[in-house]
């Protein structure tokens, strides 16, 4: 295993343990076997390993959602399992990095589903885009906002988070996009 990636795995378990401010360098050299140059020679800080964390994680089967009620599950579980690391990442400095790592999800979701509307390539990518983008923050902001902030954490809660959203707001924001293009064409 690369070194680059047994500090990560390291960090995240650590995580699970400690809040991010609470592990130092030192700790997390000792716990790799390797001494401090080692650790800077591939990181700049803590933060710099933690954004490496996020861009390497994977939510597992978020690309196989077929709406977004399915990727709300799959976003759940995901934050199940790694239930430890991610609450010490939401309350440490490093919390804007799940918030990007969750928003980047959800904005290849959402291309995706747009991709699956009928008609939807008639679209420019740009405005295919900016509907992604427009969902991809509410959700993931709306996901960080519940994950951070309830005490008591469940599928059932995330989802109640969503209920004033109609399943055929997305597609209907779309199709009502497709129609005002065409008449503008």
């Amino acid at each position: 295993m690369k070194t680059e990636y047994r500090f990560a795995e390291a960090l995240k378990n650590m995580m699970a343990e400690v809040p991010l401010d609470s592990i130092s360098v030192t700790s997390l050299c000792k716990k790799c076997h390797v001494n401090r140059q080692t650790f800077y020679y591939h990181f700049h800080d803590i933060y710099d390993l933690l954004t490496l964390v996020f861009l390497n994680e994977e939510i597992p089967h978020a690309s196989d959602a077929k709406d977004v009620k399915e990727l709300l599950k799959y976003i759940y579980a995901y934050y199940s399992k790694n239930k430890a690391f991610i609450d010490a990442t939401l309350s440490s400095a490093g919390k804007e990095l799940f918030e990007e790592f969750v928003h980047n999800v959800c904005y290849k979701m959402f291309l995706q589903f747009i991709s699956k509307i009928q008609d939807s390539k008639k679209l420019h990518i740009n405005d295919r885009k900016a509907i992604a983008r427009f969902y991809a923050e509410a959700y993931s902001h709306s996901i960080i906002y519940y994950l951070a902030n309830y005490k008591t954490k469940s599928l059932e809660g995330l989802m109640n988070c969503f209920l004033f959203e109609s399943s055929n707001a997305f597609t209907d924001a779309v199709q009502r996009l497709l129609i005002i293009r065409s008449k503008q064409k």
